[in-house]
């Protein structure tokens, strides 16, 4: 006998399920499991951690941090940004998910990309998520700003954000050998 999932979900029966690698996202009532990344969306993603990690050591109200990490973004939804930049430190006892919405979320494009360029964008900016980039292997970065997260720069070359004072990336050096 097969017993048919119950939808919708509640935030309390998400939060029940196994502790998990797997990237399960909560969206009003639906879980999200995407696939497993592909090993240059992970190459992408531990480089812009590595220039953020650098960009942050020795400023001690900056948390960066990367999927699996769950973050609540509203009632009933939970999400797991690639990447994201919090403006405070974070607590290390944190126990469950973060409940501040992180000042930037980064996304690197997989195979589903409506889901990152318009579900997730319009769900960050409903949430007050100042700046949302968008990491396109080997191309460009797209970020969006502004409210509504409804500005949107396509950027080649260098990227930096009145967010992070001192940060500038190269992106093209971020995709050499993409």
């Amino acid at each position: 006998m097969t017993t048919a999932a119950r939808w919708p979900v509640s935030e309390e029966e998400f939060l029940s399920l196994p502790e998990s690698l797997e990237k399960n996202e909560l969206i009003d009532g639906e879980v999200i499991v995407s696939p497993s990344p592909s090993f240059w969306h992970q190459e992408i993603l531990r480089r812009i951690m590595l220039e953020l990690g650098t960009w942050s050591t020795g400023r001690p109200n900056v948390t960066v941090a990367q999927a699996p990490l769950d973050v609540r973004f509203g009632p009933n939804r939970i999400l797991q940004p690639d990447a994201m930049v919090f403006l405070v430190r974070i607590d290390r006892g944190q126990v469950g998910p973060i409940d501040r919405v992180p000042e930037i979320c980064i996304e690197v494009l997989s195979s589903n990309r409506a889901y990152d360029r318009v579900t997730k964008r319009f769900l960050y900016a409903e949430a007050g998520v100042s700046e949302y980039w968008l990491l396109d292997a080997g191309r460009a970065i797209e970020r969006w700003s502004g409210p509504g997260l409804a500005t949107n720069e396509l950027l080649r070359d260098r990227l930096s954000s009145s967010l992070l004072p001192g940060f500038e990336l190269d992106v093209r050096r971020l995709f050499a050998d993409m």
